[in-house]
């Protein structure tokens, strides 16, 4: 990822980000932490949530982002629902003539479906970011061709230029639209050092963590195996979702409900980053995994999966150790050998800190004004 280049002055633009939802999972977060460093540049940032969901409060308060909470829906609308479709679109159309911004980022598929193509009639330039590997982008059951179709009208409609948060994802995007990867431009995400741990501790403990929505394929239960062998060890679950009960009664079929902790959504992340000795990501698939960008940013060791959007940001046995998917002893053994040896360990958490000082949010916000730049030339 290389320098962006000069770009227009960031108190020329004022631009909209927009979300279906602000809770506390990655693509949120990025977002996220994106306007606040565009805010902090100058740049007239107005984030724009369509539903009622809003987890991150005080963070957003004082921020210099113009917050816009639209509480058009508090329910999953089911896809049959076109009422209910038709009525947000509606509304949205209304919004976006009124606020009248010039650059319309969406960000989601809901987002896109509903709020692209009213941007682009209130004379907005719209693009969209890719942040994961979509199962229904490939998939040939009904629902899956349904939101395809959905998606590619909404591209058509609103003229939107497409992003993606990682080469995996660009390739991802390129094959389900059958379109060339360089028509997708790759804008990964980025990570903010304030808050962060800045050194590794001499002497770590065994306090390992897990965060994300609780979601299967983020493979929490991976990681409650894992803990039963390794009874030195303590695990924190930092995050909340459709699973959270499943995994605590595995937990206590595991025998290790007295070594997990459950925490829930949580606003001060860096503060049990900081804590922490280890760092656990054992999902089936991530688009950017902004939680290891974190992490590496903590100077947290990571033990990870080795699978697509993961391995493109980290490297087995450079600022990580990558394992097979589903399987709970090698994490075992990647845990017991970063415990055991010091020297990889303060290898791979400098070269962690080195990978995320490439993704340093001021330097990726470069990157996205050069990119709105063009967009707004007709480049």
């Amino acid at each position: 990822m290389g320098d962006a280049g000069p770009v227009a002055p960031a108190t020329a633009l004022r631009l909209g980000m927009v979300l279906p939802d602000l809770r506390r999972a990655g693509a949120e977060s990025a977002v996220v932490n994106a306007c606040h460093t565009l805010a902090g540049m100058g740049v007239e940032v107005h984030l724009v949530v369509i539903g009622a969901r809003q987890e991150y409060g005080a963070q957003l308060q004082n921020s210099g982002i113009h917050l816009h909470c639209l509480e058009l829906y508090r329910e999953t609308i089911r896809f049959y629902r076109q009422d209910r479709h038709w009525q947000i679109r509606r509304r949205l159309a209304q919004f976006f003539l009124d606020i009248a911004l010039p650059v319309v980022h969406l960000h989601l598929f809901h987002a896109l479906v509903w709020a692209g193509p009213a941007a682009r009639r209130a004379g907005a330039v719209t693009c969209f970011t890719a942040h994961g590997l979509d199962p229904w982008l490939l998939g040939r059951d009904a629902v899956s061709l349904w939101r395809r179709w959905l998606f590619k009208r909404a591209l058509r409609q609103a003229q939107c230029h497409l992003t993606a948060v990682s080469p995996s994802v660009v390739r991802h995007y390129a094959q389900g639209l059958s379109c060339a990867p360089e028509t997708i431009t790759l804008l990964p995400n980025s990570v903010s050092p304030l808050g962060w741990r800045a050194a590794a501790q001499k002497n770590p403990g065994k306090q390992v963590i897990m965060a994300g929505t609780l979601y299967p394929l983020k493979r929490v239960a991976v990681g409650l195996l894992a803990l039963r062998d390794l009874p030195e060890a303590r695990l924190w679950v930092a995050g909340d979702g459709p699973q959270r009960a499943e995994l605590q009664q595995l937990a206590m079929a595991y025998g290790v409900a007295d070594r997990v902790e459950f925490l829930g959504v949580r606003a001060d992340l860096p503060a049990l980053f900081r804590a922490a000795d280890l760092f656990w990501l054992l999902s089936e698939r991530e688009g950017m995994p902004m939680v290891a960008l974190e992490a590496m940013a903590s100077a947290l060791p990571v033990v990870a999966t080795d699978v697509p959007g993961t391995r493109d940001l980290l490297r087995h046995e450079e600022n990580s150790l990558l394992v097979a998917l589903d399987q709970a002893q090698p994490v075992v053994a990647a845990s017991r050998r970063l415990w055991q040896d010091a020297a990889l360990r303060q290898r791979l958490v400098a070269v962690g800190l080195s990978t995320a000082q490439r993704y340093a949010a001021e330097r990726v916000a470069r990157e996205q004004l050069a990119y709105y730049a063009r967009l707004r030339s007709g480049g």
